[in-house]
């Protein structure tokens, strides 16, 4: 432990020297994976007992077992959001299986986020009429300019981003280590697209003091790289997350209760998006709570970086002719600015 104490503190010395980092880069991989985690507020990291974990902290592959089955599953979690209104599809999917049942496993997560129906118009002379057209190039309805042309005469183009994670951990002596490697491919409008790689790290371990869970994740540990097809370079910065959850059992319900707390650490220079900043460092905090009844219905909230969110799941088990556990979820995140958003997960473990 005293190990892990240095290296969190090694981190978080080093970090801010690394070189200019482009600001929200990646940012699409950073909306969550599974609505019980987005219910709870984001707060999985010490959890990470289900197929999230490949998501949320790889470390938590290796023990596999969760509200939805055994170690010796495989277990994997479907999740579909749409956000501001119905103008961004975010699509999740992680999967999870043992290879030493208890020990060790490994996992894939694939994450996309697309918007359709752009239309690009590309400004050409004529296009504005008016007799203020020439004056600059920009439409002004109130100068009495008028558009010369027919927008639908032009074609609609979609953005879609991609990611893939490869995740493996490895149950040690004083905890769970675990790895994921991520492919990153963004494709925008008129042909422009990238490609990026980067690395995971996180460590897990159960019952550091009575049932208190710890979690520690670096995430893009040696820095992510985005290569653009225009020639432009961009680099994600290491960011370091902490995580703590404590579960009570409540045996005259025949249930439990689990709260949670992450931190997120970054060294970006986002100051006023974030929660709290000094220079360019900043942090976000996020806290949860879920009430497990009787292992088959679950009620859940929290505050994700200070916005209120809740879900609700149910676990139906042995179900169908597979005799596999079914796990549906729903979590509502409350925006102050923008729509509310809703995310549904779908859970299959076996």
């Amino acid at each position: 432990m005293r190990r892990l104490i240095a290296v969190i503190c090694a981190v978080a010395i080093v970090i801010p020297a690394s070189s200019y980092a482009e600001k929200y880069a990646g940012e699409f991989m950073a909306m969550g994976g599974g609505a019980r985690a987005m219910g709870m507020g984001g707060t999985f990291l010490a959890i990470a007992d289900d197929a999230t974990a490949t998501f949320w902290n790889p470390a938590g592959i290796a023990y596999i077992s969760s509200m939805y089955g055994s170690p010796n599953n495989w277990e994997m979690n479907l999740m579909h959001s749409e956000r501001f209104g119905d103008l961004i599809d975010y699509n999740y999917f992680s999967a999870i299986f043992p290879l030493e049942p208890g020990k060790s496993g490994w996992g894939i997560t694939a994450i996309h986020m697309g918007i359709d129906d752009i239309r690009i118009i590309p400004l050409e002379s004529g296009m504005i009429g008016g007799d203020g057209a020439n004056l600059n190039d920009r439409y002004e309805r109130e100068l009495g300019e008028y558009l010369n042309f027919n927008y639908e005469d032009f074609p609609l183009e979609s953005v879609n981003d991609i990611a893939v994670f490869l995740s493996y951990a490895q149950i040690m002596d004083f905890g769970s280590f675990g790895a994921s490697v991520k492919l990153i491919r963004n494709d925008q409008v008129t042909g422009v697209s990238s490609l990026g790689i980067g690395f995971d790290v996180g460590f897990l371990k159960r019952d550091l003091y009575r049932d208190l869970l710890l979690g520690v994740k670096l995430q893009d540990a040696t820095g992510t790289y985005i290569n653009w097809s225009t020639g432009k370079k961009e680099y994600i910065y290491p960011a370091l997350k902490l995580g703590a959850a404590y579960p009570l059992q409540l045996k005259q319900m025949n249930s439990r209760l689990v709260l949670a707390v992450d931190a997120d650490f970054r060294y970006e220079n986002r100051k006023s998006v974030s929660q709290f900043w000094i220079g360019r460092a900043s942090a976000d905090f996020h806290l949860g709570a879920e009430l497990i009844i009787r292992e088959v219905v679950a009620l859940r909230g929290g505050l994700d970086m200070g916005r209120p969110t809740a879900g609700a799941g149910f676990i139906l088990r042995e179900f169908g002719p597979w005799n596999v556990s079914l796990g549906i979820d729903y979590a509502l995140l409350v925006h102050d600015v923008f729509d509310a958003t809703h995310r549904v997960s779908l859970t299959l473990a076996h």
